[in-house]
């Protein structure tokens, strides 16, 4: 879908805010309530085979709410970057020991509880550790090393207050514990608005706001900051008895091989590739960091020199001309479209659909696999919301997937999106 993070915004930003700060937290809204208002227009006009310019969808990282003007930092200031490098790397390798530890005592001194932007940072890394462990708890998983890498995207100051676009990319291990000697990993990149303040000789956390690969499994979650440990409360459940091949054959029309090949190319995770740009080139980038998945998706099966060569045709094509610049069909850009067109063209079927119980379920009743170059397709409540494809199996069979929007690689399919209103069509592709 194309509006995730304004969505994530307006969901969240007001969970934590006292009456007293309604003014300030709205000027973060503004900038998403003009992009909703519009959306919803631009769409209400929009008929199932019309094209969507690619100028409506276009965001740069600039675009980003950021809660003071301030002045951009210059190359002279690469004592200042480096400081706050330095205390990213000390705030995430803390969060990231929480992660298999479930201690917590050390990440208060990295934000100021006493504001209420900070205080809603907290307590969001808080629902994520306990998210995360008690996931991998209910399948018999153990996390063994946890990574991210900061990178500054842009940079301004106003008042010893530092308002950054960030990039985090993580590297994940985990085994299963009844065959530890097998360490798979995956990789998640996420895009933060972050706020600093300078706090003695270092720096204080006053506002980090991000789309979180996790949302969709937090909201059974509260805390109230006087945490020190992160119990684990669900416990393993799941018989993790997948039906896969790992190696299907290429139709005709379908080169499965190819088609993971370049999700993997261009996945936007950097130690997955030794690209130096994150996408291809090729094609227009829909909302950096928010609304790329379906376009990525669409990329991944029609791309006729590196992806997996479904011919495109006048309901789901991708066109770039000089005078109208590029033009994509909803259908490439939409999840739910897309859908619609691989089922209605009978390009693909659903081999498996419901919640994760229900998937795992209909696995023994059903001749139906999961194939590599097969396609998730994400529902959450009433909404189809995003769309993956599947580039791997761990060593227990567990159904890999790589999608952008959030820039994922080989990230467990259902990880951040198993809770009661989440439904997950697995679409085979003919």
């Amino acid at each position: 879908m194309v509006i995730n993070r304004e969505v994530f915004y307006m969901r969240n930003i007001f969970k934590d805010i006292d009456k007293k700060k309604i003014l300030k937290a709205s000027s973060y809204l503004l900038f998403p309530i003009f992009l909703i208002t519009n959306f919803v227009f631009f769409i209400s006009k929009t008929s199932n085979s019309s094209f969507v310019p690619s100028v409506f969808f276009s965001e740069g990282y600039e675009n980003e709410p950021i809660a003071h003007a301030g002045t951009f930092i210059t190359d002279s200031d690469e004592n200042l970057e480096t400081s706050i490098i330095s205390f990213l790397n000390d705030l995430y390798s803390t969060r990231n020991k929480s992660f298999t530890t479930g201690n917590v005592e050390d990440l208060y001194k990295f934000y100021d509880i006493s504001q209420t932007f900070s205080s809603y940072s907290l307590k969001h890394e808080f629902k994520r550790i306990a998210f995360l462990r008690d996931w991998a708890s209910e399948r018999n998983i153990s996390f063994k090393n946890i990574e991210s890498t900061p990178k500054i995207l842009s940079l301004k100051e106003n008042d010893n207050t530092y308002s950054l676009t960030l990039s985090e990319e993580y590297k994940l291990d985990y085994i299963y514990n009844d065959a530890a000697e097998k360490i798979n990993n995956f990789g998640v990149s996420l895009i933060h608005t972050l706020e600093l303040k300078t706090f003695g000789n270092s720096f204080i956390v006053t506002k980090d706001y991000y789309q979180d690969c996790f949302e969709g499994g937090l909201g059974q979650y509260d805390f109230n900051l006087t945490e020190k440990n992160i119990p684990i409360t669900k416990y393993r459940a799941y018989n993790l008895n997948f039906k896969i091949n790992p190696t299907p054959e290429n139709s005709s029309t379908y080169n499965r091989e190819a088609a993971v090949n370049y999700a993997n190319k261009y996945s936007g995770i950097s130690f997955a590739n030794n690209l130096d740009s994150k996408y291809n080139s090729n094609y227009y980038t829909y909302v950096a960091g928010s609304g790329n998945c379906t376009n990525f998706i669409s990329q991944c099966l029609a791309d006729s020199l590196e992806g997996g060569g479904i011919p495109q045709d006048k309901n789901w094509s991708y066109k770039f001309n000089e005078s109208k610049g590029v033009m994509a069909s909803e259908t490439w850009v939409n999840s739910e479209k897309l859908l619609e067109y691989l089922l209605s063209s009978n390009k693909a079927f659903i081999s498996f659909s419901g919640s994760f119980n229900e998937i795992l379920d209909s696995m023994s009743k059903s001749s139906n696999e999961i194939n590599l170059g097969d396609l998730v397709i994400y529902k959450q409540g009433d909404y189809i919301e995003h769309s993956a494809i599947i580039t791997g199996f761990d060593n227990a069979g567990y159904p890999l997937v790589n999608s952008n929007s959030i820039d994922k690689f080989k990230m467990p399919f259902d990880l951040g999106w198993n809770n009661d209103t989440s439904e997950f069509y697995i679409v085979s592709l003919k």
